[in-house]
């Protein structure tokens, strides 16, 4: 930050506090990371100057047309802030957007001056930042990357086993889901150290697309294995040691291999080597059991060979990374399956938020006389509203005394002791005290917010410059603006859903089995009906929602504050989030299982069996949208038996009156995979009911202020 700023000072350049902003947000934990970061601030800034010099020179009179426009293109750039990639590249396209066309606004002639102004002072702060971190304080990726590595590897390891006991009747529930959460930080932190050790890590980079494909299997093993645990419950009235006699040895080659992975990760050569087992099963005793067990058995014995193929994967790829054997041939396989262009709606809210953000603070400029900032307010208030578009569980009132307090804590700074500095030694020492205490204060990475929060108020208020002046109004106007400022976003937050946890959590519930009863009313049997591209737009985007609701929701859940709801603790309301998870899974395997070809005959024989469970499961997706309490577990066990007695019936009436060769294996094999599928959707919804009814559902709904 020091020296951002003597050479920003020494080139007698203007408004050196955007080096030091530069230097602010870049700065993480290790070089790869805030390489990456750098890249993606420079690229954003170019990219932004190219925007704002377009809009200014296409709108230089009219500025309700250069408002709608501009507005139209800050909601694109929040937009695509809420995917998955490349979020730090699209919000700094936004921000220095409105920055360069607000300063410029008020005299366009300065445009280009400005704009050129940003890309120097960025591109100083991210090269000084990026030089001191490689030259002085090399702390390289490689060594997190390792080791999020291995604890990865290991926890799927211990899961793999505690699952494999629950499997036996020796589960500990309690400690599978906090493992299972465990999982899914160390999958995110894997995945962001494999992304910044591809930068400041040669080895790293020369394997990339070796560890990247991975990272792909591991997340693969991950959802295989939750789907493997959730057949348990169908599963355990079976004898799998008599129908799959083979299963032990089997199993414990699977957890062989997941314990070479971690030995090799650790660089050490692997004791035993891949055995191809064949899961067999026993004919004899799989033919005397119920069509409902057999299509147990038959998703159970699927799942594990998925499983085989996954893990062979990952040991191969693990062998050649470290160099323990040949290149495996499965590397230059594309990970995972490109979705195509989908409209997330909560993305679309975010980005309507922002564009109105923005809107209320331009009419405030422009109406509201001697407003205190000026154009700044529009600048900070959609700075803030964009930022705060990806964290919308937080409320906007617990930013408000942070602010507060930074821009105090900058303004006595500014005020008392600046005046007192008579050379940039004095400037450079309380500058680099500040900048350390503040990090040092704010270096959890929860605590990202606020360290941000406090170094940008201090370069801000303290605006540095070589013809240094002093106004306690500048501090004073700057204090003012922020009650307009969170006014606004304040609106726009509570406008039109409420930000409420509780409120959101119940809108997320509602839109999900939305969604899973739609999924439901596109599983019509009719060979002669080809969908339209709107009905195969509409499927993708249900399918979607489905699949990504439940992350959503936990995000939400961890918000609620359980203390108000009687009787209801985190756990229960975590358990209610997971049961949903598991009706994704189940669902999209019942998608997965109708799309395969099924027999001619199985098919016009149990139409109107097939279509009595879908009509009946379908009224429950819709009575659970508006009402989750209307789930009773006995209520739904008892209907679940019922139409499950009748369709066992129907089928071995079908079965019966089947001539020999009249359905072959592949669609007997693809039939009880279906039947499989159309159980797990119905335990599913009978385990959501279970933990549904343990939650204060009067009390969630519930008006607070």
């Amino acid at each position: 930050m020091v020296i951002a700023y003597d050479i920003a000072l020494w080139m007698d350049w203007d408004r050196p506090h955007w080096a030091g902003f530069a230097v602010a947000f870049i700065s993480l934990a290790t070089v790869g990371q805030s390489l990456n970061k750098g890249v993606m601030r420079m690229l954003g800034t170019l990219v932004s100057a190219v925007v704002a010099l377009t809009f200014i020179s296409l709108f230089p009179q009219d500025r309700w047309l250069f408002i709608l426009i501009f507005s139209v293109y800050i909601g694109f750039c929040t937009y695509m802030m809420g995917g998955a990639k490349l979020q730090y590249f699209w919000f700094v396209c936004g921000f220095v957007t409105v920055i360069i066309c607000m300063d410029a606004g008020p005299n366009s002639i300065d445009a280009f001056q400005t704009a050129l102004l940003r890309v120097e002072e960025s591109g100083l702060g991210i090269l000084v930042y990026s030089l001191v971190a490689m030259l002085l304080w090399p702390n390289s990726t490689s060594a997190d990357f390792d080791t999020a590595t291995r604890n990865l590897a290991s926890t799927q390891h211990q899961l793999y086993r505690l699952y494999l006991d629950h499997l036996h009747g020796q589960g500990n529930v309690e400690e599978e889901q906090t493992l299972r959460a465990k999982e899914f930080e160390e999958q995110i932190r894997f995945s962001e150290f494999l992304d910044a050790a591809e930068t400041d890590s040669y080895e790293v980079w020369e394997l990339r697309q070796q560890w990247r494909f991975y990272r792909c299997q591991v997340a693969d093993l991950t959802e295989t294995m939750e789907r493997w645990r959730q057949s348990f419950a169908e599963v355990e009235v079976l004898n799998l040691k008599h129908l799959l006699p083979n299963l032990g040895v089997f199993c414990t080659e699977l957890e062989g291999r997941l314990a070479e992975i971690e030995r090799m990760l650790d660089n050490q050569a692997p004791q035993t080597f891949i055995k191809l087992i064949n899961l067999n099963q026993n004919e004899s005793r799989a033919r005397r059991l119920s069509h409902f067990h057999k299509a147990a058995l038959t998703v159970t014995l699927t799942q594990l060979q998925h499983m085989d193929q996954v893990s062979r994967n990952l040991f191969e790829t693990i062998q050649d990374i470290k160099g323990f054997g040949s290149p495996s041939t499965e590397t230059a396989k594309a990970c995972m399956p490109q979705a195509g262009l989908m409209v997330d709606t909560d993305r679309l809210a975010a980005a309507s938020g922002v564009m109105a953000t923005l809107w209320l603070a331009y009419l405030a400029f422009i109406y509201v006389n001697d407003i205190p900032g000026g154009t700044v307010i529009v600048t900070m208030a959609t700075v803030l509203g964009m930022a705060m578009s990806t964290m919308p569980h937080i409320p906007i009132v617990l930013l408000f005394i942070p602010a507060v307090i930074s821009v105090l804590f900058a303004g006595i700074l500014y005020i008392f002791l600046m005046p007192q500095l008579t050379s940039f030694i004095g400037l450079g020492s309380m500058i680099f005290v500040v900048t350390f205490v503040i990090c040092y204060l704010f270096a959890a990475p929860k605590q990202a917010l606020g360290r941000a929060f406090g170094l940008a108020m201090f370069v801000t208020i303290i605006s540095v410059s070589n013809q240094q002046t002093y106004s306690f109004l500048s501090v004073a106007n700057t204090a003012l603006m922020l009650l307009p400022i969170f006014v606004i976003l304040s609106i726009t937050a509570h406008v039109p859903f409420s930000p409420k946890p509780e409120r959101a959590f119940l809108r997320l519930l509602g839109r999900f089995f939305r969604s899973c009863e739609y999924l439901l009313s596109t599983m019509r049997w009719d060979p002669t009906r080809t969908p339209t591209v709107l009905d195969r737009r509409r499927k993708a985007f249900h399918t979607r929602e489905v699949a990504t609701l439940p992350q959503k929701l936990i995000t939400w859940s961890s918000a609620i504050d359980t203390k108000t709801l009687r009787n209801t603790t985190p756990l229960q309301v975590q358990a209610v989030v997971t049961s949903l998870e598991e009706l994704s899974f189940r669902l999209h395997e019942l998608l997965e299982a109708r799309d395969k070809p099924q027999a001619d005959f199985l098919v016009q024989e149990l139409l109107e069996d097939i279509r009595a469970w879908r009509l009946r499961i379908q009224r429950m997706f819709q009575r659970m949208s508006e009402d989750p309490t209307l789930g009773r577990q006995k209520a739904f066990r008892s209907k679940l038996t019922e139409i499950m007695e009748h369709l066992e019936q129907r089928i071995e009436e079908t079965m019966d009156k089947a001539a020999e060769g009249q359905i072959c294996d592949k669609d007997g094999e693809n039939f009880y995979r279906l039947l499989g599928a159309f159980r797990g959707v119905s335990e599913a919804l009978v385990e959501f009911a279970k933990h549904a009814n343990a939650i204060d559902w009067v009390r969630l709904r519930e008006a607070r202020f």
